[in-house]
């Protein structure tokens, strides 16, 4: 063999205590950062993450799952995705503003439009995913599982709960103001 390792207790628990730490200050900034630039729809943006987070947690629980550092990993690439679907589908909302369009078809055609994005870049993650997952031994195989279970959960949450956030907000408005 090449290389042998050796990790105390010690340095285990520094690391967990390290990454604990690094998790709790990029998301403090990354959500700090979304509710800045998109305001109300920042806020929409940050409850399908924390129900993206929650169902991937869930279902890893459902599975017996043990969270190790590399499925900790598939966790932070999902959340990476679902807030890039969510970008996609602003930034969608906004061309659609530009071209002066109604507010509530904005809202409608950014989604629609976003729509065949958002699946073509999760399949394509998906599909490395399942790569990983047949072709992967332990830690790999679990960093698989947490992905593709994170992919299914960000489609659902950034798409569909995302809809249905915007149309609650929009009916509460009466589409008369649109913050993204």
């Amino acid at each position: 063999f090449q290389e042998q390792r050796t990790v105390g207790p010690s340095l285990g628990q520094d690391s967990i205590i390290k990454a604990r730490y690094a998790g709790i200050v990029g998301a403090i900034l990354v959500f700090c950062f979304i509710l800045f630039y998109y305001r109300v729809s920042g806020a929409i943006a940050l409850t399908t993450l924390t129900l993206n987070i929650l169902f991937v947690l869930a279902c890893l629980v459902g599975f017996e799952a043990t969270l190790t550092l590399p499925g900790i990993a598939g966790i932070a690439l999902t959340i990476g995705m679902a807030v890039d679907a969510n970008i996609i589908i602003y930034e969608r909302i906004r061309e659609e503003i530009r071209k002066g369009v109604s507010n509530y078809k904005s809202v409608e055609g950014g989604f629609n439009h976003a729509f065949w994005t958002i699946i073509d870049a999760n399949i394509t993650t998906a599909l490395a995913g399942l790569a990983l997952l047949n072709f992967g031994t332990g830690p790999i195989r679990g960093f698989a599982v947490t992905l593709l279970i994170g992919i299914a959960a960000t489609v659902y949450t950034s798409y569909f709960v995302g809809s249905l956030l915007f149309e609650l907000y929009m009916n509460k408005v009466e589409g008369q103001e649109l913050s993204v």
